[in-house]
């Protein structure tokens, strides 16, 4: 099977990635974003199948606004949206602002809607994992993506820049920690909790809370605490 012709639009780092994934691949892309001198159906003429590597809040207008590009299949790597017209494939992967090497690349899990056009007609030259979920599914989907990735990213950058800032401790001193806390979890799951929050130790658990008085992390504190089952302590 030949390879189809690709037409990426967007140049943020979810289409960067994309870009270089594909071009590290070995597959024909052509590529516009707001900056392009020519409008996206000109720039766009050649490919068989557009990509829109483009913000949610963008997706829709961009598609209702270029009536030019809809004769071809359309794909969203929307998380959370489902979208009339297009086929969703989420890229389980976070992207960071330097591209990866290709096998990398080939070990994202892409999550393809269910009744859509499927990842393996899409891309047929690419090996990625696949998954299929139900569209009523992708919020809750994404939800659990962001708290796995963003919220965490979040709690590991307020550990390290205190730790320089409040407690004069050198952040990269976290990373061992970091790592192992990362492997133990994905070896041992729940079992890889360890403390005061695996043992609802509440004494120490309210005395961390005393030490993030006047702190915004406090609520967070109290809010992981209770959802992860530890008892006894007070809001």
């Amino acid at each position: 099977m030949d390879a189809p012709i690709y037409g990426l639009v967007g140049r943020g780092r979810a289409a960067r990635h994309m870009a270089r994934y594909l071009e590290l691949e070995g597959q024909n892309v052509r590529g516009w974003h707001r900056g392009s001198p020519t409008p996206p159906a000109e720039a766009l003429s050649g490919a068989e199948i557009i990509l829109l590597a483009i913000s949610d809040s963008a997706l829709e207008p961009f598609i209702a606004d270029n009536p030019g590009i809809a004769d071809r299949p359309l794909v969203h790597f929307s998380g959370s949206l489902t979208i009339a017209g297009a086929h969703g494939l989420h890229p389980l992967m976070t992207f960071g602002p330097e591209a990866y090497d290709l096998d990398t690349y080939r070990s994202i899990p892409f999550v393809e809607e269910s009744g859509s056009r499927g990842f393996r007609e899409l891309f047929p030259h690419l090996v990625n994992p696949v998954w299929t979920i139900d569209p009523e599914l992708k919020p809750l989907y994404h939800a659990l993506c962001v708290l796995a990735g963003n919220f965490t990213t979040v709690l590991w950058l307020k550990a390290m820049d205190d730790f320089e800032d409040r407690l004069g401790l050198p952040r990269e001193m976290l990373r061992p920690f970091l790592e192992r806390t990362a492997a133990n979890t994905l070896a041992n799951g729940r079992a890889a909790m360890t403390g005061s929050l695996a043992r609802s130790e509440a004494g120490t658990i309210e005395r961390d809370l005393r030490g993030l008085t006047g702190d915004p992390y406090h609520q967070v504190y109290t809010a992981v605490a209770h959802a992860s089952g530890a008892e006894e302590v007070n809001r």
